[in-house]
Formats: C-alpha cells, sequence, structure tokens
C-alpha cells in the first residue's frame, strides 16, 4: 500500500509540475497578445482599418493613399472657368469657361491666371463653348471648342482664328506630338481626330467600346496617349499607332481631364471629388481629396473639391493646378476656383 501511495504522491506531482508550466505559457501568451489586443480595440474593434498611408496612419483607402504627403491651398479668387487648363511656359494658368451647365456649353472666354498672386484675368474671347487645350511649341494656346465643333488658335496677345473644323463632333481635349500634330478627343465622336500642320486632318483612333464620351487627354514620353473617359471611370492608353486598351479604372465612374508630368500621370475624377496619380506601370495613387463636396484647404487627407475638371502642371513640376467648382453659388458649372497641390 505503502509503494502505491508513493507512486500517487509521484504521480500527483507530476501533474502540479506540467499544470504549473501549463500556467506561465498560457500567461506569455498572454502577455504577448495583450499589446496586439490594445492595438486592435483602438483601432475600432471590427470597424478598424485595414491599410495604413503612406505615413503609417490607418486609412479606409483601398487603394495607395499618399494624400498625408501634400497640401492643397486655393489660389484665385471666385470666376468663370469650367472648361479645361493649361500651363504656358513661363507659369502663367489658362482657363477656359466651357460654360453654367453640362447641357448648354455656353461659354466664350479663356482667362490667365498669375501664378504668383492668383489675380485673373481676361485673356481671350469669342470662343464658342471653350473646353481643353494645350499649348503649341510656338506660344499659341490651341483651344477646343465642344458647341462650335472647332479648334482655335490663340496668339500670346489674344487674337483668335480658326485653326480646324474638319471631323470634329464635340472636342474637347487637346495634346500635341514634338512635329506639332494636334490630337483631339471628340466626345460625341469616340474618337481622337489628329490635325496636322499643313491642315491635314483624319481620324487617329477609333476608340470603339473603350471611348465613353472621351474627355481629357495627354501624352507620355514615349508617344503614348491616355484618355480619361466622361462617361465612365477608365483611364484608355493609346499607343502611338492608335490602338487603345484600358489602362486603369478611377473610383467614381466620371473623370474630368488628366496630365503627363514626372513620368507619372495627374487625373481628376470629376464626380468622386478626388485627384489620383498613376504611374506607367498603371498603380493608381490618391493624392488629394476626402471625395466630400466643397472647398476646403489643407493637408490631402483633409482638403475638399467640387466637381474638379481642368488640370495642369507648373513648368518646374512642382505645382498641380486644379479647377474646382465652388459649391452652394451660382450655376451648376460656375464661378470656380484655381486650387494649387503640391507635396509638403
Amino acid at each position: 500500500m505503502r509503494e502505491i501511495e508513493s507512486g500517487d504522491r509521484f504521480v500527483g506531482s507530476i501533474q502540479r509540475l506540467i499544470f504549473s508550466k501549463l500556467k506561465i505559457m498560457m500567461y506569455l501568451k498572454i502577455a504577448n497578445l495583450a499589446l496586439p489586443l490594445l492595438l486592435l480595440i483602438s483601432c475600432g474593434g471590427d470597424d478598424s482599418p485595414t491599410a495604413f498611408d503612406a505615413c503609417g496612419n490607418p486609412t479606409t483607402e483601398t487603394i495607395n493613399d499618399k494624400r498625408c504627403l501634400y497640401t492643397v491651398s486655393t489660389l484665385t479668387d471666385s470666376f468663370d472657368g469650367s472648361g479645361g487648363l493649361t500651363v504656358d511656359a513661363e507659369g502663367f494658368i489658362y482657363v477656359a469657361d466651357f460654360g453654367n451647365q453640362i447641357t448648354i456649353a455656353d461659354g466664350k472666354t479663356v482667362s490667365k491666371v498669375d501664378p504668383q498672386t492668383g489675380a485673373v484675368s481676361l485673356f481671350a474671347s469669342g470662343l464658342d463653348g471653350p473646353s481643353g487645350n494645350a499649348f503649341a511649341a510656338n506660344g499659341n494656346l490651341i483651344q477646343a471648342n465642344i458647341q462650335g465643333n472647332f479648334i482655335s488658335e490663340i496668339t500670346p496677345d489674344g487674337q483668335v482664328s480658326t485653326l480646324s473644323d474638319i471631323g470634329l463632333r464635340s472636342p474637347v481635349g487637346v495634346a500635341l506630338d514634338e512635329d506639332q500634330n494636334i490630337y483631339v478627343c471628340n466626345c460625341q465622336g469616340r474618337t481622337i481626330q489628329k490635325i496636322e500642320p499643313d491642315g491635314t486632318s483624319a481620324v487617329f483612333s477609333q476608340g470603339g467600346t473603350f471611348f465613353n464620351c472621351p474627355n481629357g487627354l495627354t501624352r507620355d514620353g514615349n508617344g503614348n496617349f491616355y484618355v480619361a473617359n466622361f462617361g465612365n471611370g477608365n483611364i484608355v492608353k493609346v499607343t502611338p499607332d492608335g490602338t487603345p486598351e484600358i489602362f486603369a479604372t478611377l473610383p467614381g465612374n466620371n473623370n474630368s481631364h488628366l496630365v503627363f508630368a514626372n513620368n507619372v500621370i495627374y487625373a481628376l475624377s470629376r464626380s468622386g471629388n478626388k485627384l489620383y496619380e498613376l504611374t506607367l506601370e498603371g498603380e493608381i495613387s490618391l493624392i488629394a481629396g476626402t471625395g466630400t463636396s466643397g472647398n476646403d484647404d489643407g493637408d490631402g487627407n483633409v482638403a475638399t473639391f467640387y466637381i474638379p475638371n481642368g488640370i495642369g502642371i507648373s513648368p518646374d513640376g512642382n505645382k498641380i493646378y486644379v479647377v474646382s467648382r465652388l459649391v452652394g453659388q451660382g450655376s451648376p458649372l460656375n464661378p470656380v476656383v484655381v486650387r494649387v497641390i503640391q507635396e509638403k
């Protein structure tokens, strides 16, 4: 019997030892889990963000969020300028006035903005729904007229002449190549028209189902074009031979204009009220805008826009200029202000 009792005591000792070690392991596991658990609770439990922005802050965005690296400010007082925006070699900003409503492009003017003071002055008049624009190498402004179905050429002193009206159906975005051929987005025609320096005009790209009111147009350093569809969120890449393909899709289902600079593409989601950056590999990053309609300045993750449309870049590539509608004032598209987005 004593041998049995001794054996029982031995087994009991082993059990107590095993139990003690199990408790120690449990305490260690709880200690290891304590900090992550507190972090999870502090981030909101089940509703916590699943990603972090470029500064390490939690974000609810599902794409790369770089807004914390940028700041947004307002350059101008309000004026009528609901069309495209471009910048000349000296840094002056030019904003076309499409008009007061999408269905009635009744604008007639292009305004000039001083990038230092924000002063706005009349640059040219006598246009017919001026929309997208771009500068030629000779310093003349090439201006599309969506209502009049023609392209204007405007000299540095504001003299306007008709450059071409062949094959144009609701022209919007404008871009040029090194040979000074002009490329124009036909919103209604769903094509890109090419106008050569001698006036020859022909279809460059038949977009087919790829184009849905092709709106903004820009060109990269390799000769590829990028088209922002107004009718959906697609950005369409068009190769130098005119072949289109879907390049990227922006949230919001309604794009406006875009511009190539710094070896990336800056593109606006008009209905999404946000500004995006796209690499030439198609990676999308959000750089400004909460998505809420407004005119708030500040860091990119608190700044707001309202149906942003025209976009351009300063000659040094450091400032992005965006036309943004003022909330609760005037007509559906006017007045606007020019906003400045730049890295901190």
